[in-house]
């Protein structure tokens, strides 16, 4: 999955976007000739108000509703390319509701793509470091497909009265395939794979992915769990709960024999694939299971509701890897317990891992901080994933990590979404930023800088590669546009002082007033020695003339303009030194 290219005509507050995504690093002078590296990796930047999130929320509406089978909800134009494909896909809601579309220079429809899933990307994940209730709407819709899904169990039972009678002729064998043609309907009609298209990465995930990284044997996994100073399970508590749906229809009484046939008591009449194919095999790992009811906060009110909830303990590693063996892979466990959680019958994991002694010895999960919980959730599902063709978004993920996580943060995901061919996997990644530190590592190819002109939002690429310039170096630069990197306090001291210094006369106030500037910023290390070198002196008296540029931020012109003028300057003090 690779986007090439986006151009929104208006959404919200993007007017006018139109972005280019490159695929491939620039050769660097120097190098050999060989294969440009593959991009997977782009990050948006830009002032408060730009559109970044925005941009992730027209992508997210953009795959729903092709994935739905719905009208556009914007105007736009797509370009991406997948498993040796290019897409296009093209909405003028003047002209007709559903969008156009070309595979491959072939004029198609929105059904050729939900015919051609390959031509979709297999999964679109959303994370976003705080709550944002708009976002988690669009999921709403493959969420209940997803749980309806859920309920189709492994060998559907036929109905009894069929089976009784069945004679093997003609019209039994009609009913027989008619029945099974009702339930492949029905499941193409739901959606046919185990994690649905569109995801939004929620807190209880973490619990999810920490399991199965505890169970595989992946050296990358390994890694991440190193990474987090965590080596092995201690245990696992799974507090189960009777779903909402099913409490509703108990209460009722409006249980059919269909569901009480195909349910299992065990977990409240419950059916599917995640009851056979995983709570089942829970139940024959966990020691002396306990049910009982309790009174449970619904919300920060302080609402309650009654909840019956089963306790199943998996005291050990040991038992955990049984578990796994079970189900199957460590992606078959994430996926089939995914489903239990957002099907309301996990209310919580409560883990206790040990890490290593340095760092605190046996702890519960409930311990481990934000940063690592996000960590473990983004860059595990990035590598459950790894064979598919994903697209993950994710906005500001960089709120919970230490500076030496952001620093390393892009190194970590290409990590994690390498093969064991050595070949990178087929995903992308688009985040938003407002950290320099998180930038340090890219090429100028993968920053995408939104910034506003009138009612329409421009996508710049830098002129240089934020690669190598240091934090100070990335401030200071378009892509942040600050003038200094100095607090307000200290810089206005260093103004006032030139503007004192180059002024000619000054009073006695001036004078003392410059002298105890002088002293309070040579404590802060800006010494005014430099005054001595003449050029230096001059270059200072010419450039305090303009103060139009003496404000916390600049824009990318404003900066140009500065650097000219500087410039023109030092070209003008070069001139004098050579006419001496």
């Amino acid at each position: 999955m690779q986007l090439l290219r986006l151009e929104i005509p208006h959404f919200r507050n993007l007017q006018e976007l139109e972005m280019r995504f490159a695929t491939h690093l620039e050769s660097t002078p120097g190098s050999d000739d060989g294969p440009h590296k593959s991009i997977r990796s782009h990050a948006l930047i830009g002032q408060n108000g730009t559109g970044k999130s925005n941009l992730i929320e027209a992508l997210i509406t953009i795959f729903r509703d092709i994935d739905l089978d719905r009208d556009a909800a914007l105007d736009y134009t797509l370009e991406y390319a997948i498993r040796g494909h290019r897409v296009r896909i093209e909405t003028d809601m003047s002209k007709q509701k559903r969008p156009f579309v070309w595979v491959d220079g072939n004029s198609e429809s929105q059904g050729y793509l939900l015919k051609n899933r390959e031509l979709l990307p297999s999964h679109i994940f959303a994370y976003y470091s705080g709550r944002n209730e708009r976002i988690e709407a669009l999921f709403q819709e493959h969420q209940r497909r997803f749980n309806r899904r859920q309920e189709v169990v492994a060998e559907e039972v036929m109905p009894a009265d069929l089976l009784r009678n069945f004679t093997g002729s003609e019209a039994d064998i009609r009913a027989v395939e008619e029945v099974k043609r009702r339930e492949r309907s029905r499941l193409q009609q739901l959606g046919d794979d185990r994690l649905r298209r569109l995801f939004y990465c929620r807190g209880g995930h973490s619990q999810l992915v920490l399991l199965a990284c505890l169970l595989s044997e992946d050296p990358v996994f390994q890694k991440v769990l190193a990474n987090l100073h965590i080596e092995s399970l201690e245990s696992a508590l799974f507090v189960l709960k009777e779903p909402y749906r099913l409490r509703e229809k108990r209460r009722s009484g409006r249980f059919d024999e269909q569901e009480l046939n195909e349910g299992d008591p065990r977990f409240w009449y419950a059916r599917g694939n995640v009851v056979s194919e995983f709570l089942d095999k829970l139940w024959q790992v966990t020691w002396a299971p306990i049910e009982q009811e309790v009174t449970k906060q619904i919300d920060f009110r302080g609402r309650t509701e009654k909840q019956k909830q089963l306790y199943l303990f998996v005291p050990s590693h040991e038992k955990l890897k049984q578990l796994g063996e079970l189900v199957g892979s460590p992606d078959s466990f994430f996926r089939y317990a995914e489903g239990a959680y957002i099907g309301d019958l996990i209310d919580e994991i409560r883990i206790t891992v040990k890490k290593r002694n340095e760092n605190g010895g046996k702890v519960s999960f409930r311990q481990l901080s934000e940063g690592e919980l996000q960590m473990l959730t983004v860059l595990g599902l990035m590598r459950i994933t790894r064979e598919d063709h994903c697209l993950f978004l994710l906005d500001e993920p960089d709120t919970h990590l230490n500076p030496i996580w952001k620093l390393r943060y892009f190194d970590d995901i290409e990590g994690v979404l390498t093969t064991d061919a050595g070949a990178l996997g087929d995903s992308q990644l688009l985040i938003t930023t407002h950290d320099p530190i998180m930038l340090g590592s890219l090429r100028r190819e993968q920053v995408h800088i939104l910034r506003r002109e009138g009612r329409r939002i421009l996508v710049d690429e830098p002129d240089e590669h934020p690669q190598g310039m240091g934090v100070t170096g990335l401030l200071k630069s378009e892509l942040f546009g600050l003038s200094s990197t100095l607090d307000v306090e200290t810089e206005r001291r260093l103004f006032r002082r030139n503007e004192l210094y180059v002024k000619s006369p000054r009073t006695p106030e001036e004078d003392a007033e410059l002298n105890r500037l002088s002293a309070e910023l040579a404590d802060l290390g800006f010494s005014t020695s430099d005054f001595r070198d003449p050029d230096y002196a001059l270059f200072v008296r010419k450039m305090a003339q303009h103060r139009r540029f003496r404000k916390p931020t600049l824009t990318p012109e404003e900066q140009k303009e500065q650097d000219h003028i500087a410039d023109s300057i030092i070209d003008e003090i070069l001139r004098e030194e050579e006419e001496r």
